[in-house]
C-alpha cells in the first residue's frame, strides 16, 4: 500500500474490521447452528506505472475468527498481482505474477471452511525482446511457476519457455506467432505419475480503437499425462466495445488445455478479484475448457449496473467423474443515495451440472444488499445481509444460510463506488 505514496500511482482502497451473524453455519438442511464471526477485511487495488516499472495489484480479502471455534480461523477471498521491471528498457523485463484464491476440495458437499483450500500460483521469468527488422521482433520468455495447496498433496513446479515473432501491423494492432511448452512437476513422489507437459502453437492478433479492443488466439494445444494425449483447436478471444459514455459490453469465448492453477488465473481475470470460493474444483490432471461470457456495464455519477452471463465446461482426461457444465448469471446495481450513503445490491445464479452420476448436480442462488456510510472523508462503516439458496439433487446436501455483516474502517478518499461483491461463503 505504501507504494500509492508515489505521484504516478493509483491507489483505492479500504481496511475495517467487525462481525458477521450467521443462522446457518455448518450450512446444514436441518437444525441449523447460529455462530457469531470476527471479521478484518481488506478491498484494494494499485495501478503503476513508470519507465522501469509496470505493476497492477487488486485484494478483496477476509480474514475470519469464529466465536465458537466450529472452524478454524481463515483467509478467504482473492489477491492478484503483476509487476514488469525494465532491467534494459526495451529488450529485457523481468517479469513477476501471483494469484491467490480458493477451491473445493469436494464439489458434490457444501462449501464450508472443512470442504475448501487455499491455492497460491506464483510465476517470474525474464521477457526478451529481439529486433528482427523495422517491422518485425521475436520475444523469448521463460518462466518459473509454483503452485501451492492448503491441504491437498498436489503442490507442484512448472517450467514454462515461448517463443513469439511479432509484427506490428499499425500503431494500435499486432500479430504474431507463438509457440511455447510447459512441464508441471509435483513435489509428491506418489504423484509422479501425474506429471504431465503442454504445448501450444498459435497466432495471435490484437487491435485497439477509440471504442473497441480485440485479442484473439487461434491454433493448437495438446498435453501428454500416462501417455494419453488429448488436445484440439486453441480458441481466445475478448472483444469490447463503448457503446457510449456510460455503457460498456464485453465478450469472450474460447478453448484450450488448462488446470486448476490455470483456471484460478482466467477466472480472476474474467471476473476481478471478489469474495467467496471461485468455481474450482480439485482436480490432479489437465483437463480441456470451453467457456463464454457476456457481461455489460452501464455507470454514472450516481447510478451503476451490470449484467453477466457465463457457460464453462470441463472435460477432464482422467478424472472423468469431475466432467461438469456450469453457468453462471450475475447482476449488480449500486445507487449513491447521498454523498455520503451508497446502496449496492448483487444477484447471482449458479448450476453444476455433472455429465456422470457420481456428483450430484446442484444449484445456487446468492443475494446480497450492502449500505455504505461515509463517515467524514476517510471512516466508512457498512452494514450488510447476504443469503444463501442451495439445491442438490442430494437432498442432504441442501441449505439456507442468512448472514448480517457491520464493519467500520478507513478508506482512500478517491475509493471507487463500484458495486460490492457477492457474499463470503
Amino acid at each position: 500500500m505504501g507504494a500509492a505514496c508515489a505521484p504516478a500511482a493509483e491507489f483505492s482502497g479500504e481496511l475495517g474490521v467487525g462481525a458477521i451473524y450467521s443462522d446457518n453455519i455448518r450450512l446444514a438442511p436441518t437444525d441449523p447452528t447460529g455462530d457469531t464471526i470476527g471479521v478484518a477485511t481488506t478491498d484494494f487495488s494499485l495501478h503503476e506505472e513508470a519507465r522501469h516499472l509496470v505493476a497492477d495489484v487488486a485484494a478483496n480479502l477476509q480474514y475470519l475468527t469464529y466465536a465458537h471455534s466450529i472452524y478454524s480461523n481463515e483467509l478467504v477471498g482473492d489477491f492478484t498481482g503483476y509487476g514488469k521491471i525494465a532491467l534494459l528498457p526495451g529488450r529485457i523485463d523481468w517479469v513477476v505474477q501471483d494469484n491467490f484464491g480458493q477451491q473445493q476440495l469436494d464439489p458434490g458437499l457444501p462449501v464450508t471452511p472443512e470442504n475448501l483450500e487455499n491455492i497460491n500460483y506464483f510465476s517470474t521469468g525474464p521477457d526478451v525482446t529481439i529486433p528482427l527488422g523495422a517491422q518485425l521482433h521475436a520475444q523469448v520468455s521463460v518462466r518459473y511457476s509454483n503452485v501451492s495447496y492448503q491441504l491437498d498433496d498436489l503442490n507442484n513446479n512448472r517450467g514454462d519457455a515461448a517463443v513469439a515473432l511479432v509484427h506490428p501491423l499499425s500503431a494500435s494492432s499486432n500479430l504474431s506467432f507463438n509457440v511455447n511448452a510447459e512441464r508441471v512437476s509435483y513435489d509428491d513422489s506418489a504423484a509422479t505419475d501425474l506429471d504431465y507437459t503442454t504445448r501450444q502453437a498459435y497466432v495471435h492478433y490484437d487491435a485497439q480503437g477509440a471504442r473497441s479492443k480485440l485479442d484473439v488466439d487461434l491454433g493448437y494445444d495438446d498435453a501428454t499425462i500416462q501417455n494419453i494425449r488429448p488436445g484440439g483447436a486453441l480458441v481466445r478471444a475478448v472483444a469490447s466495445r463503448v457503446i457510449s459514455g456510460s455503457s460498456t459490453l464485453e465478450l469472450s469465448a474460447g478453448q484450450d488445455i488448462s488446470d486448476t492453477g490455470n483456471l484460478l488465473r482466467q477466472l480472476q481475470g474474467v471476473s476481478n478479484v471478489t469474495l467467496g470460493a471461485a468455481a474450482i474444483q480439485r482436480a490432479e490432471d489437465p483437463f480441456t475448457s470451453r467457456y463464454a461470457r457476456a457481461a455489460w456495464r452501464f455507470e454514472r455519477h450516481r447510478t451503476a449496473f451490470g449484467l453477466a452471463l457465463s457457460e464453462y465446461r470441463e472435460t477432464h482426461t482422467i478424472e472423468t467423474d469431475l466432467n461438469r457444465n456450469r453457468t453462471e448469471l450475475d447482476a449488480t446495481a449500486r445507487r449513491d443515495l447521498s454523498e455520503a450513503l451508497v446502496f449496492n445490491v448483487a444477484v447471482a445464479y449458479a448450476r453444476d451440472s455433472y455429465f456422470g452420476a457420481s456428483i450430484p448436480n446442484d444449484t445456487e442462488l446468492r443475494g446480497l444488499a450492502d449500505l455504505a456510510w461515509h463517515v467524514g472523508r476517510r471512516i466508512e462503516m457498512h452494514a450488510q445481509y447476504s443469503r444463501i439458496d442451495h439445491s442438490s439433487d442430494a437432498m442432504i446436501d441442501s441449505y439456507r444460510e442468512n448472514r448480517f455483516m457491520l464493519t467500520v474502517g478507513v478508506a482512500t478518499e478517491n475509493r471507487a463506488k463500484l458495486t460490492v461483491s457477492n457474499p463470503v461463503f
